[in-house]
């Protein structure tokens, strides 16, 4: 059950070294107050670690060459931080999240509601400053991918639908906001008790941006910005449009599928000062596979919406598959590059597809430019249009889409197998940058599935799915699902050509997507907790560890006293994932959650 009380949330202060609370004040000064232009500048802060991706860009690079590609086979654990008390009620954590790191100190959330402050400048352990504990019940999921700063604030939203903000110095909380799960102006009012938050807020002049990440729970995505002093709503903008707003007519059928249609945003977004614009994408319509159900292209699924800051309007989207039916959400990161094209300057976005293209886009207006497949196979279209960037097959004129018949799965169909995966390409993976080299990475999963379609029915007298009919909620008959030939993927592509430059294969897929760094390095870590490095030119292994826990947390560094650290979060859980069919061996896999610190 869930808490029912504020009460029940407080607020730990550890004993540190036996000393009293007094002795806070003796520490290391405070860090300064996180501000418009330190985040907007935080590239010349590589000492740091502010925002989910290193940067509003989305680059995930660091410019620090401490560890480079001349000395990183010296890399050593230099101390672990075990967060045990994350694995009370709810053993299965899956922990996708980035830390926040500022001056020497760490902040870092544990799934399941505590939020610690960590100090590390003693250079040779990770000393917890205080834990605030926002008691997410046990029977909520233990899923994070991250928090945020602001001011003298941590800001974490939970998956219980609540946005809590913590003061950095004490640990106090500050507000306690349920943010989602409540009834909201313009609601579909349909289960909103199924939303909830999975991707890291995302601080933008002066605004928290949080995102209903839970469209497979048949409810409509939604992005909201919240005032930090008071935590009141500015503004909430909805994925899925309602009756008399633009887009509402993509969706054609009689079912209200529009009210439980998805298009959850669970990957942080990304904004570009300059434009003023966040951009996020969106995840799949509802019901997952059963197309039929909601005939029309289903707008904004599958889609990068860009957002004015001020009022959260929608100034442009771009759907990479109308009328999508394989599952490939296309939440994956937008990143903005900022580069020279043929002597001129030119902003583009660039996007690992889940769908097996990178595609690259005009940053001003959304505009498509081309796209380029980066996974072995693809088999659900013959390729992209250089013209409209649709797939091929692609018929304005069709309410529900065919593609190709082999692999589009419709009602009535035997199982039929497609590439990518149900998983993709890349689905919530961070993605990297390198700005020297213009190239930027990946790191996935390649391979195919086996998917049979079962009727989806609306539950008489509401807009819901029937969990009984033949296809249940997600339009899919379980029993027939499988995954063949998974591997793990990391690729490079050249952004100024879309040409792809290099590419890494391993047995077990990396959930925790690609970090770069200035000293031509590519981190990532596998599911059986291999963390590596590879070369930024020829991805060539050159050094690795293997923490022993399934690890799905992307890398990031930072320095503390002048020494360059790569930490990582080891802690993904099984429950729901599907992996353990593709690798059986995985059952056998040690859940975390360990924070593991590597230096020279």
């Amino acid at each position: 059950m869930r808490h029912s009380s504020p009460i029940c949330r407080r607020t730990l202060k550890l004993a540190l070294l036996g000393g009293a609370l007094s002795l806070l004040a003796t520490w290391p000064g405070y860090a300064a107050d996180v501000t418009k232009a330190r985040l907007e500048g935080a590239a010349a802060e590589p000492q740091n670690w502010l925002l989910p991706y290193g940067n509003y860009e989305g680059h995930m690079f660091s410019r620090l060459d401490q560890i480079n590609r001349g000395n990183v086979a010296n890399l050593k654990v230099a101390f672990t931080l075990p967060l045990a008390s994350a694995l009370t009620g709810n053993p299965d954590l899956n922990l996708m999240n980035h830390g926040i790191a500022d001056d020497g100190f760490l902040y870092i959330d544990d799934g399941r509601g505590g939020i610690y402050k960590v100090d590390l400048n003693s250079n040779d352990k990770a000393q917890i400053v205080w834990k605030a504990d926002a008691a997410v019940s046990a029977d909520e999921s233990n899923r994070s991918r991250g928090i945020a700063v602001w001011g003298n604030a941590v800001f974490h939203n939970l998956t219980d639908g609540r946005v809590v903000k913590v003061n950095r110095d004490t640990g106090e909380i500050m507000f306690d906001k349920l943010v989602a799960r409540t009834d909201h102006p313009k609601g579909s009012g349909v289960n909103i008790k199924g939303e909830y938050f999975s991707a890291a807020p995302l601080v933008v002049n002066g605004k928290i941006m949080v995102a209903n990440s839970y469209g497979d729970g048949l409810t409509r995505g939604w992005l909201h910005a919240m005032n930090p002093d008071t935590g009141a709503e500015l503004w909430r903008t909805y994925m899925v449009p309602a009756p008399g707003e633009p887009g509402h007519e993509t969706w054609k059928d009689n079912n209200e599928a529009w009210r439980i249609g998805g298009a959850g945003l669970w990957t942080t977004g990304t904004y570009d000062p300059a434009l003023n614009l966040t951009y996020w994408g969106t995840g799949n319509a509802q019901p997952m596979f059963d197309v039929q159900y909601r005939p029309g292209d289903n707008l904004y699924s599958a889609s990068i919406v860009a957002m004015n800051v001020d009022d959260g309007k929608i100034k442009w989207h771009f759907q990479y598959t109308p009328n999508e039916g394989w599952d490939y959400d296309e939440n994956g990161v937008h990143q903005i590059y900022n580069v020279n094209v043929g002597g001129a300057p030119r902003k583009i976005i660039g996007h690992w597809g889940r769908n097996g293209f990178f595609y690259r886009l005009d940053g001003v207006n959304g505009a498509f430019m081309d796209a380029t497949q980066y996974v072995a196979k693809v088999t659900w279209t013959k390729g992209i249009d250089p013209k409209t960037g649709k797939p091929v097959e692609y018929d304005p004129s069709k309410a529900v889409q065919t593609y190709i018949p082999e692999t589009r799965m419709l009602r009535g169909d035997a199982p039929e197998t497609y590439c990518p995966t149900i998983t993709g390409g890349v689905r919530w993976q961070s993605v990297a940058f390198n700005p020297t080299k213009n190239r930027s990475y990946s790191a996935a999963i390649d391979g195919c599935t086996t998917i049979q379609v079962g009727e989806s029915k609306r539950l008489a007298g509401t807009a819901m799915l029937d969990p009984k009919a033949p296809g249940g909620i997600r339009g899919r008959i379980d029993a027939a699902t499988k995954n063949l030939g998974y591997t793990g993927l990391v690729r490079s592509v050249d952004v100024l050509t879309n040409k792809m430059v290099a590419s890494f294969s391993y047995p077990y897929e990396s959930q925790s997507g690609a970090f770069a760094t200035a000293g031509g390095l590519i981190f990532t870590a596998f599911l059986d907790g291999r963390v590596v490095a590879l070369d930024d030119e020829t991805l060539k292994e050159l050094w690795h560890f293997n923490t022993g826990v399934i690890t799905k947390a992307p890398p990031f560094s930072f320095s503390a006293k002048g020494k360059q650290y790569i930490a990582i979060l080891a802690g993904g859980g099984r429950k729901g994932s599907g992996y353990t069919a593709a690798w059986p061996e995985a059952k056998n896999w040690v859940n975390g959650p360990v924070v593991f610190f590597f230096a020279l």
